[in-house]
């Protein structure tokens, strides 16, 4: 067995081990709330997300970055919500994400996108911030903004992928340096 995959399997049994959200999300109207919250989480988190990065791209040049920077509070309140909701997902149905291949591009497209918006605050967001309305964003800015675009929709794809690409039970020892399919549990 591959590191990876014992890795894998660690994951699965430390999300199940956390019984009592399990067992919340398994009643009847838990899992739909969930599902809810983690939609309108993620509303204002790309939402939010999507205004910014046309704008920089030459959307609405008549308003001042600086001023659709300031949602940037509701983008992280969006991202606090769909974290706690798709942690309590992952805690309930661990099998189903953690050897899910869409599952693990969603979570790829999320880490490129974080590093794609520390790249905008390290390299750029200093000079962007404080150009006014009417100006165009440096280029470094835009391209930024058209990868940010890309990978949120990249997420938004994953995640609604997952719930087609259930893994099923592996046959035999997983192949590939991730596993894709449930292996059998040593106990």
């Amino acid at each position: 067995m591959s590191g990876v995959h014992a890795f894998q399997m660690w994951l699965v049994r430390a999300f199940a081990s956390v019984t009592p959200v399990g067992s919340f999300m398994r009643t009847h109207w838990a899992w739909p709330a969930a599902e809810s919250l983690h939609f309108v989480g993620l509303s204002l988190l790309v939402g939010t997300i999507v205004v910014f990065d046309l704008r920089l791209l030459g959307v609405g040049r008549r308003i001042p970055i600086a001023a659709l920077h300031a949602l940037v509070r509701w983008t992280l309140v969006g991202y606090a919500i769909t974290v706690v909701s798709g942690l309590m997902f992952l805690m309930t149905e661990p099998t189903e994400y953690i050897y899910n291949p869409a599952f693990h591009y969603k979570v790829l497209f999320m880490a490129l996108a974080g590093v794609n918006a520390l790249t905008f605050y390290a390299t750029v967001s200093r000079r962007t911030l404080t150009l006014g309305a009417g100006q165009h964003a440096p280029l470094p800015a835009r391209m930024i903004a058209a990868a940010s675009l890309f990978l949120w929709m990249a997420v938004i794809v994953s995640g609604r992928l997952l719930t087609f690409y259930r893994p099923g039970w592996c046959g035999a020892e997983p192949t590939g340096f991730v596993a894709t399919c449930v292996p059998l549990l040593p106990r």
